[in-house]
């Protein structure tokens, strides 16, 4: 608003400068028609600092001050007559106004030849002399006033851009003035901002949030942020909105500048991307092996629970932001790994290596006995993501596989030495069958010659042999075939050693070998298959013996309780007996430890190398177990243990 102004001219100081320029040339009488004394009182209106203008009624101007020719940058020696006003339709209306002796106060724009159009407030009034001109008026600081709007409408512009809505505010919450893009996004009407406080405009929880900073404020706080969200209004569809609010008390004054900014897009977004996480997180934590994941700086992002639980000595170092040099370290020192002794350092060099290279996948032992399987890859931006296995158990499979297959090659290379060994037994009694016989039927040492006697013998004692060996071997095959049927039945354990005793003592007394028994009379009886326990005696008897030291030797079968409630049946010799690694060899099918020269080489002496291994089958086809006992030069014992279910008179089930 301009101050009022009078119709009247002012009156000019007194003052020797005459008017210059265009204010001279406008005051001679050859271009407005003026009495004298009015051409003294416009040269005094051109030394005013306040811009003139006399304006003919179609807005052309006749006459302007220096002020004036500033104000609108007119260049020196213009004729006035360049410069015209223009009001626009509000024209015509102010001149009847300002002619009818009214002030009237109007926008107007002034064009000039080689200046951009300039916006004024002029005050218009009838000038006295000369008669049907208007005399505007414009204030001094117009130009500064009109620059100060312009930038007020341009903060104005931005502000309507900016996506903040700010207040100013009383240190009360009163409202002066605000700014908003959006008005409606704090579900407020724009009206009802000004005039009022803040805390009443605006809905809660947002209204109480502010009151209570407005508060802070008074107490002696300077700048106060918060957050908060406003549901949708009742009754209407929407999402509720999310806001950061920002308040700072302005020094040296009561006002309070307050910024509102809508940040629902963003929290939305970190919303989805930490719901977005979390479900990676699930994921990789749901994975059974152990999943690592390295920067391109190499240190620790994430890793789940099953990696932590893999290297669980190694947990504390386990950090995000710990280096993999650091936790390799760490580990190493603490022994989780097993490393080779002497080459730690060149170990470690080497596994920090192929990390970094994401090498090949490779097999980690740890100290504890498991095995790790590392597979490592690149990504995009230089890290490393790792995935721990643990093979424990395909370790422990390929160990098995590796013996079962050690063991087939074994029962391969057995199988072959069984069929190279039955070809010999049977080839070389047979040999012997073959050649007596044809001496015999070609009675090449002439007729009946009294050795012809003894051939007989060697050839039924040769077919005996056969016939033995070939029974043992098919008694093995029926039993590994499951075959084998068990004729159970009472047996009198002492009738059973002697009746063996009494088979064996013809070849006991050919070797000087003592037969002794050691059974209780009130030895309980033993339920089995009495013609496979004579055969299990037979077999240890004989071979104890064919062992046992000519005139000397002494074979003990003895007979027993054992604390569980079984049978112990135990044959013991003084024979040569056998070195620890020696009694595999014996248990194995015609395994045969010592050489003829070591046992009497006699063809009744000769053993097939069956009857050990047969023995253990026929004690484990009782449920029993078999140990044997043998120390080199000392004597060899073989203890057949019966369960506790075969003792008494009938089978108990267990």
């Amino acid at each position: 608003m301009l101050p009022p102004m009078t119709t009247a001219l002012p009156v000019a100081p007194h003052t020797d400068a005459a008017p210059s320029g265009l204010g001279r040339t406008l005051l001679e009488k050859d271009e407005l028609d003026m009495a004298p004394e009015d051409t003294a009182g416009l040269q005094w209106l051109d030394a005013l600092a306040t811009p003139l203008w006399l304006l003919r009624p179609d807005g052309l101007t006749v006459w302007l001050n220096g002020a004036a020719r500033a104000l609108i940058g007119l260049e020196h020696g213009a004729p006035a007559a360049a410069v015209r006003v223009s009001l626009s339709s509000r024209f015509p209306a102010a001149l009847e106004q300002a002619a009818a002796g009214r002030m009237v106060e109007v926008r107007a724009i002034v064009h000039a030849p080689l200046t951009l159009p300039l916006e004024v407030d002029l005050r218009l009034v009838p000038a006295p002399r000369p008669s049907g001109l208007i005399l505007a008026e414009a204030p001094a600081d117009s130009g500064a006033r009109q620059e100060m709007m312009r930038l007020n409408e341009q903060l104005i512009a931005l502000s309507y851009a900016y996506p903040d809505i700010r207040f100013e505010l009383l240190r009360d919450g009163t409202i002066l003035d605000f700014a908003a893009a959006s008005p409606g996004d704090l579900n407020v009407p724009a009206e009802r901002f000004l005039a009022h406080r803040v805390q009443e405009v605006l809905p809660d929880p947002a209204a109480g949030m502010l009151a209570a900073a407005l508060g802070r404020l008074n107490e002696g706080q300077t700048v106060i942020g918060l957050d908060f969200s406003l549901p949708p209004p009742s009754g209407s569809a929407g999402d509720t909105k999310f806001f950061e609010a920002r308040l700072v008390a302005l020094p040296d004054s009561d006002r309070v500048m307050c910024s509102i900014r809508n940040v629902t897009e963003r929290v939305e977004a970190e919303s989805a991307a930490r719901r977005a996480h979390h479900l990676l997180s699930d994921a990789i934590e749901c994975i059974t092996e152990g999943f690592v994941l390295y920067d391109a700086q190499d240190r620790l992002v994430l890793c789940n629970g099953r990696y932590r639980e893999l290297f669980s000595a190694n947990t504390d170092l386990i950090t995000p932001g710990a280096s993999f040099e650091e936790v390799l370290r760490g580990g190493v020192e603490r022994g989780v790994y097993r490393v080779p002794d002497g080459d730690l350092e060149g170990w470690v060099e080497r596994r920090i290596e192929q990390h970094r290279g994401a090498g090949p996948p490779m097999e980690m032992e740890l100290h504890d006995g498991r095995w790790i399987r590392i597979e490592e890859w690149r990504t995009y931006e230089g890290g490393t993501v790792g995935i721990r296995a643990d093979i424990t158990d395909l370790k422990a499979r390929e160990a098995e596989l590796s013996a079962a297959r050690d063991e087939a090659e074994q029962a391969n290379q057995r199988k072959s030495d069984y069929v190279h060994h039955l070809s010999h037994e049977l080839r070389t009694p047979l040999n012997a069958v073959l050649g007596f016989a044809q001496i015999i039927h070609d009675e090449m040492m002439g007729p009946n010659n009294p050795r012809y006697r003894e051939y007989a013998g060697q050839i039924a004692a040769a077919g005996v042999y056969m016939l033995d060996l070939i029974n043992n071997l098919l008694d093995l095959a029926r039993i590994e075939a499951g075959r084998m049927d068990l004729h159970e039945e009472a047996c009198n354990l002492s009738l059973l050693v002697d009746l063996t005793f009494g088979m064996m003592q013809p070849r006991a007394c050919e070797a000087a070998v003592a037969l002794c028994m050691e059974i209780p009379d009130d030895l309980p009886s033993l339920h089995g298959d009495a013609s496979q326990i004579r055969q299990m005696l037979t077999n240890l008897i004989g071979n104890a013996i064919k062992f046992s030291p000519p005139k000397d030797g002494c074979v003990r079968v003895r007979a027993e309780l054992t604390e569980d409630g079984g049978i112990a049946l135990t044959v013991a010799d003084n024979g040569i007996g056998m070195r620890p690694e020696q009694i595999p060899v014996a248990l194995d099918a015609f395994g045969q430890v010592h050489g003829r020269d070591q046992a009497r080489d006699r063809a009744a002496e000769r053993g097939s190398g069956l009857g050990l291994p047969l023995t253990r089958a026929l004690i484990a086809l009782h449920g029993g177990t078999f140990h044997i006992d043998s120390r080199l030069g000392v004597g060899t014992t073989v203890r057949l243990t019966f369960p506790p279910c075969r003792v008494g008179g009938g089978m108990q089930r267990p």
